[in-house]
């Protein structure tokens, strides 16, 4: 023998691993990335997932396909995400619905903010207040006038109670002290037809799905959602700037399950946060109205807790509940 007790076999054995556990971390990804979305084809958080996982898929050289997992709002979708393996490669492009949910529905099965990984920061696009192009209004001071000089008569259509286009909605009316009649859909979709036929008076949207008929005349934008006009939309006002600290986006960003390695959370977002700033991808979300928001994972969970006690007061005010 050569004198090698126990003890200095396993030094020399963890000695050994120390590499393999290096190259196995620089190797990532040595297979396909599945980047899961709670929402359904053709909906702006799948589009935005498409759009993220072609380019990332030309920057690591491994496949990164989108998997549409809806049901539920969003929840069965998320909770697919949470309970996959933390190993980088199962992760999912979420929207700000993420925030909401979990203070509408009676029973939840994860919690929001510790049972994921942040990873990155993606987009936020304002949302645009809608009207039918006959509304003798043109911006949310006349809206406002009109409220308060026939009231319960102007109705706010939205997707459903406690959505983001309803929390939108009821937002604007407490910062600006009027009321509309909620009139809840079941879906977006079904709201739009019935702003153009006049059913229905306002309703929040992004711009990409109204852009179309807006540019037609038969509906109007009277004020969008950000702190600052939209780069696309110059001549149509902030909210802001009737009714102060009236901002509300809708948002994107990147996580994954709870427990993934720091060095593969580092290597996602670096190329996330990279692939957002390209001249490119800013070219792409623009058309929509969004712009980056690109964040280090730090950063992300910080502005996910504020967001999460923002839009829980709201649906706790709203008064929302889904059995």
């Amino acid at each position: 023998m050569t004198g090698f007790n126990r003890r200095q076999l396993l030094a020399a054995s963890s000695l050994l691993w120390i590499p393999h556990l290096a190259f196995a971390s620089e190797a990532y990804p040595s297979k396909s990335i599945r980047l899961t979305t709670p929402n359904s084809a053709g909906s702006g958080a799948d589009g935005m997932a498409r759009r993220l996982a072609d380019q990332m898929t030309r920057v690591v050289k491994q496949p990164v396909f989108v998997e549409n997992l809806p049901g539920a709002g969003g929840v069965l979708g998320t909770e697919n995400l949470l309970r996959a393996q933390p190993d980088g490669y199962t992760i999912g492009l979420i929207s700000s619905n993420y925030v909401v949910f979990p203070h509408l529905y009676k029973k939840f099965a994860y919690d929001a903010l510790k049972d994921m990984t942040p990873i990155a920061g993606v987009a936020s696009t304002p949302m645009v207040l809608i009207a039918r192009a006959d509304l003798p209004a043109n911006n949310v001071g006349e809206l406002k006038a009109l409220a308060l000089k026939s009231p319960g008569k102007l109705t706010l259509g939205s997707s459903g109670n406690g959505t983001i286009l309803h929390l939108m909605g009821m937002y604007m009316q407490e910062q600006g002290q009027f009321t509309l009649t909620h009139v809840p859909y079941k879906g977006a979709g079904p709201v739009i037809p019935d702003l153009v036929s006049g059913t229905v008076d306002v309703a929040f949207f992004s711009y990409a799905s109204v852009e179309g008929l807006v540019k037609q005349g038969r509906l109007k934008v009277l004020g969008v959602s950000s702190a600052k006009r939209m780069p696309n939309l110059p001549e149509v006002p902030a909210i802001a700037e009737s009714f102060p600290g009236c901002v509300l986006e809708a948002w994107y960003a990147v996580i994954g399950p709870k427990g993934m390695p720091k060095e593969i959370v580092q290597k996602l977002n670096e190329t996330i946060t990279a692939i957002v700033q390209s001249d490119s991808f800013k070219g792409q979300i623009a058309a929509e109205g969004a712009v980056p928001a690109a964040m280090a994972p730090e950063a992300l969970m910080a502005f996910m807790r504020t967001e999460f006690t923002k839009h829980g007061s709201l649906v706790s005010r709203s008064g929302a509940v889904i059995q």
